[in-house]
C-alpha cells in the first residue's frame, strides 16, 4: 500500500515534469535576482481558489497570474522560529534540534544566503529573520518546557478584535511598512546600480496577531488589529463560522490547545465571524505590502531579470476547530503560501504535489546554478514549476514531514503528508491516539478516520518512521525540557516563585500557586 501511495505521487510528478520544458542553464552573467518576502501567520489556503474568493489579494493574485501556486504547500513545524530554522537551513527539525521559539539555530549555521553571497550574489535581508536561538518571551519557553506536567493553565489572551483608524487609514502595521519601505529604497537605490545579481530578504510580522497590551507585558498576541480600509477588502458574506466539534469528542491534545489559548469558553457567532474578518484584512495589509515591492522592481526595470517567491512561516488557525494561532497541524496552522514567479517560471501554473519549507534551500541554490550541499531534507521545486531536469537534485518524494515541540501542545507532533492522507502521531505513538484525515473529502478536518482505515495509519506510519525515528525525537525533547526548566529554575533562585508565577499564565497559576509547583516538582523527580 505504501508503495501504491508513492507510485501515485510519482506519477503526479512526471505530469508536472512533462507539462513544460525549458532550459536553466544560467550563465554567470544571466543569473536571475532573488527575492524572498516571508510573512508570519499566513494561511496558504488564500493563495488560490476557493479561499482566495474572501479578501481581495491583488498582487498575490498577480504572482499567481504571472507564475506558479502551490496548493500543497507546508510548514515543517508550526511555529515561527523553528519553521524558519527549517527554510533557512533546508532541514527538518529533528535534525537541527529547533525544539521550540528558544532553540533554533546557531547563529552561524550556514544558510542558503550565505552560499549565494559565496556565490558570486550581493545579499541583502530586510525585517524579521528569526531563525537562531536565545530570543522569544520567557514565558514562552518555560510554558514549552512544562508541556508535560499534568496542569491546564490558559497561557494566552482571549482573542479580540481591534478596528483602528478609518477609511483612509492604510498603514495600521508601522514597523512592517518601515521594512516595506526600506526593501523598496533598496531595490531603487542599491540593486538597480549593482553589477551581480542580487539576493534581497523581506521579513514580516504580519497578519501575526498583536500583542494584547491590556494584559501586561508578558502578554501574547491575541489582538486582531485592522482599519476600515483594509475591512473593505474583505467580503464579509464569503466570512464562514467554522464548524467546531463538542469538546468531549475533540482529540486530547487538540483540547489541550484549545484551553491553553484561552479559546475553551463561550464565542458568538459574531465574535468568531469578526475575528475571522480581521485576520483576513490583516492578510491584505500584508499583500499591499508585498505590491510595494513588487512595484519598486516594476519601477526601476528589474521584474523581468528577477525571480520573486511569496510564503510564510506557518499560518492561523482564526477560531478554526475552536482555535486562534498556529501550534496545530491542522490545515490553517500547516498550510503556508508558496508563489514563485520569474524567468524560467511557467505563468498560471498551480503545483498539487504536497511539498514544505525545507524545499526553498535547494530550490533558490537551483535558481542561482549553485551546487547543492550534501544533508538537505528538502529538494529542489524547480522541475515542478518549469519542467526542468536539475542535474543536482533527486525527484520530489511527494510527501511533506512537520512536526512540533513547542508550547500549547502537550506532546511532541508529527504530521506525514502524502496523496490525500493527513496523518498525525503523537508522542511514542502508542499513548497517545493517532489521528487520520481523507483531505479529499474533509477539507474541514472534522472527521478523524483513523479507526476506520487502521491499515492506511500502519503504513502511514511505517513510511513515517523510515524517515524519523519519532519515539526517540520525543524521548530526547522530554528529556530537553527538563534539563532547560531545571537549569533555569535553578538560576532564579529564591525569586523562582514569584518569576512562574508572573509569566503568562499568572490569573490562572495564582489561584493555587502551590499546587502547580508541586506538580512541577513530581514532574521533575519523575522518571523519564
Amino acid at each position: 500500500r505504501i508503495m501504491l501511495l508513492l507510485l501515485r505521487v510519482s506519477v503526479v510528478f512526471i505530469l508536472h515534469m512533462n507539462a513544460h520544458c525549458m532550459s536553466l542553464n544560467w550563465t554567470s552573467r544571466d543569473r536571475p535576482n532573488i527575492v524572498m518576502l516571508m510573512s508570519d501567520a499566513f494561511d496558504g489556503r488564500l493563495t488560490f481558489s476557493p479561499g482566495n474568493k474572501v479578501v481581495q489579494l491583488p498582487y498575490i493574485s498577480y504572482m499567481r497570474e504571472m507564475g506558479a501556486v502551490f496548493l500543497n504547500l507546508y510548514t515543517n513545524s508550526p511555529v515561527c522560529c523553528p519553521s524558519r530554522a527549517a527554510m533557512w537551513s533546508g532541514q527538518f527539525i529533528h535534525l537541527t534540534q529547533a525544539w521550540n521559539n528558544y532553540k533554533c539555530l546557531d547563529p552561524s549555521a550556514t544558510t542558503w544566503m550565505d552560499r549565494l553571497r559565496k556565490s558570486g550574489y550581493h545579499t541583502h535581508s530586510i525585517g524579521k529573520l528569526d531563525y537562531t536561538s536565545g530570543h522569544h518571551s520567557v514565558s514562552n519557553r518555560v510554558e514549552a518546557w512544562t508541556r508535560d506536567v499534568p496542569f491546564l493553565l490558559r497561557q494566552e489572551g482571549r482573542p479580540v478584535t481591534d478596528l483602528v483608524g478609518d477609511a483612509s487609514t492604510k498603514r495600521v502595521m508601522t514597523k512592517d511598512w518601515n521594512v516595506t519601505d526600506a526593501a523598496a529604497r533598496w531595490i531603487r537605490h542599491t540593486a538597480v546600480s549593482l553589477a551581480q545579481p542580487f539576493a534581497l530578504y523581506v521579513g514580516l510580522n504580519l497578519p501575526h496577531p498583536y500583542r494584547t497590551d491590556s494584559l501586561g507585558p508578558t502578554a501574547g498576541g491575541s489582538t486582531f488589529r485592522t482599519s476600515p480600509y483594509w475591512l473593505n477588502k474583505v467580503s464579509y458574506g464569503q466570512v464562514s463560522v467554522p464548524k467546531w466539534l463538542r469538546v468531549e469528542d475533540m482529540h486530547p491534545v487538540d483540547y489541550y490547545s484549545t484551553f491553553t489559548k484561552n479559546c475553551s469558553g463561550h464565542f458568538t457567532k459574531e465574535e468568531i465571524r469578526n475575528i475571522r474578518a480581521f485576520y483576513y484584512a490583516m492578510c491584505a495589509e500584508t499583500d499591499g505590502m508585498l505590491g510595494e515591492v513588487i512595484a519598486a522592481l516594476r519601477d526601476t526595470g528589474l521584474l523581468n531579470r528577477t525571480v520573486v517567491l511569496f510564503t510564510s512561516d506557518h499560518g492561523d488557525l482564526a477560531m478554526e476547530h475552536r482555535q486562534f494561532y498556529k501550534m496545530s497541524m491542522f490545515e490553517g496552522s500547516s498550510h503556508v503560501p508558496l508563489l514563485i514567479m520569474g524567468p524560467g517560471v511557467k505563468s498560471g501554473f498551480e503545483v498539487s504535489l504536497p511539498a514544505s519549507l525545507v524545499d526553498i534551500y535547494p530550490t533558490v541554490l537551483d535558481l542561482a546554478g549553485v551546487p547543492q550541499p550534501g544533508g538537505l531534507s528538502g529538494h529542489s521545486l524547480i522541475p515542478l514549476v518549469s519542467g526542468v531536469s536539475v542535474e543536482s537534485a533527486e525527484p520530489h518524494p511527494g510527501w511533506v514531514l512537520s512536526e512540533y515541540h513547542g508550547c500549547n501542545a502537550n506532546a511532541s507532533t508529527y504530521m506525514l503528508r502524502i496523496a490525500e492522507w493527513k496523518y498525525i502521531t503523537y508522542a511514542d505513538g502508542l499513548t497517545i491516539p493517532p489521528q487520520l484525515f481523507n483531505l479529499s473529502k474533509d477539507e474541514s478536518e472534522l472527521n478523524n478516520v483513523a479507526s476506520h482505515f487502521p491499515d492506511v495509519c500502519q503504513d502511514l506510519d511505517k513510511l513515517l518512521r523510515t524517515i524519523v525515528d519519532y519515539p526517540s525525537v520525543s524521548q530526547t525533547v522530554h528529556r530537553y525540557n527538563k534539563q532547560q526548566f531545571l537549569e533555569w529554575k535553578q538560576s532564579l533562585g529564591d525569586s523562582y516563585s514569584q518569576v512562574i508565577a508572573n509569566l503568562r499564565w499568572h490569573i490562572d497559576w495564582q489561584k493555587d500557586a502551590k499546587s502547580y509547583e508541586t506538580d512541577i516538582e513530581e514532574w521533575l523527580l519523575g522518571l523519564d
